[in-house]
Formats: structure tokens, C-alpha cells, sequence
């Protein structure tokens, strides 16, 4: 057990372990609830953090969520992520993808002594939003303040991610499959583990998301 609580602490301390919450402007007014399931591959197996998030369209080309992660409530730890995505280009046309840009602010906060962290991160989500099943390309980039007090030596100020992934988006829901590749400029080393990612450097994972639509 001591195992597994670390694998999924070092997962949340170091890497941004969630599917994005919105790929695209909501319309203006409507609000999505929905979660997701998934992580990174650890030793052969996706460890399995879940999270609860709900979105709102502020205006027709912004869109605000805010999540919990209830994965890391269990290991008593209050992780909670803001973020907020602008339209920067529309696609125009089929093979025209829309460009977004997206930014927050990941916080952990520990239920037992209440240290807290923060995490700032900025992105760009870049669908094919013509389609029914919209595939889509993005990237991430994690700013770590506190990363000298990281563990193992595994401390950077910069992660960066990579992800692709496809969404089914309907009157009623929104379902997704993402697949991430988690700090593509290094590896990973935790100990009695196994982190493998694409040509041996950073992880991989993948998500499953599913929302409704209000």
C-alpha cells in the first residue's frame, strides 16, 4: 500500500495527470458536468485517478472549468485545478483546425498538516471542430515554483506534455478518449517501478472523459 500511495503522490506532484476538461468553446450560457478516469502507465498499469470538473461558457469564445481530483481524497490531499480556455482562430474551414489557447492554476493542499502548492499552467488546444468525432493535437506546460523540494532529485521549474485525442460531442454529452505524452524531455525514476514512455523518455497515459450537457 505505502507503494501505491507513493507512485500516486509523485504522479500528482510532478506531472499534470488529467484529460483536458474543454477542447473548444462551449456555446455561451452552457455548462458541461462530467469526469474523468485514467493516468499514467506505472509498471504495466494505468493508475487510476479519477476527477469531477464542470465547465461554462462564458462568452461564445471563452470557456471557465474547475475540477477535483476525488482520487487524491483518499490519500487525504485536496487537489483542485482552475483553468480557462480563449479562441484564438475559428476553423473555417473542414481541414481548418481552430486554435485555443488555455491557462490556470493547479493547487494541492494536504488535509493532514496543510501545506499547500500551487502550479500554474498554460496550453494550446488545437481541434478539427467541423467533424462529429473531433480529433484533436495540444500541448502543456506545467510551471513548478516549489520543484527544489522535489524527492529523488526529480525536480524541474518546466513541465511540458503532449497529448491527441478524439471527442464525440452531441445535444446531451461530451465523450472523449486522450492519450498523453507526459514530460517528453526526460525520464522518470521511481523506485520499484517501471515508468515507460515513448523512446524511453518521459510517460504515457491515457484518459477517458465523459461529461453532460446543460
Amino acid at each position: 500500500m505505502k507503494k501505491w500511495i507513493g507512485l500516486l503522490v509523485g504522479s500528482w506532484l510532478i506531472i499534470g495527470c488529467n484529460a483536458s476538461r474543454v477542447i473548444s468553446p462551449l456555446d455561451e450560457g452552457e455548462w458541461r458536468v462530467g469526469g474523468h478516469y485514467g493516468g499514467p502507465e506505472v509498471s504495466g498499469i494505468t493508475l487510476p485517478l479519477t476527477s469531477l470538473y464542470v465547465a461554462h461558457g462564458k462568452t461564445s469564445t471563452t470557456s471557465e472549468y474547475l475540477a477535483i481530483h476525488t482520487t487524491a481524497l483518499a490519500f487525504q490531499a485536496l487537489q483542485l485545478e482552475w483553468g480557462q480556455l480563449t479562441q484564438l482562430k475559428p476553423s473555417t474551414k473542414a481541414w481548418s483546425p481552430e486554435l485555443n489557447a488555455t491557462y490556470g492554476v493547479q493547487t494541492f493542499t494536504s488535509l493532514r498538516d496543510g501545506a499547500f502548492r500551487a502550479y500554474p499552467f498554460v496550453g494550446m488546444q488545437v481541434p478539427w471542430t467541423t467533424f462529429q468525432i473531433k480529433p484533436y493535437l495540444g500541448s502543456e506546460i506545467w510551471i513548478d515554483p516549489t520543484y527544489a523540494w522535489s524527492d529523488y532529485r526529480q525536480g524541474s521549474l518546466v513541465h511540458p506534455s503532449l497529448h491527441a485525442g478524439l471527442r464525440y460531442i452531441n445535444r446531451f454529452l461530451d465523450v472523449g478518449i486522450e492519450t498523453k505524452w507526459i514530460n517528453p524531455t526526460r525520464d522518470f525514476q521511481i523506485p520499484q517501478a517501471t515508468v515507460p514512455g515513448f523512446g524511453d523518455l518521459g510517460a504515457k497515459g491515457t484518459y477517458v472523459t465523459v461529461a453532460i450537457r446543460f
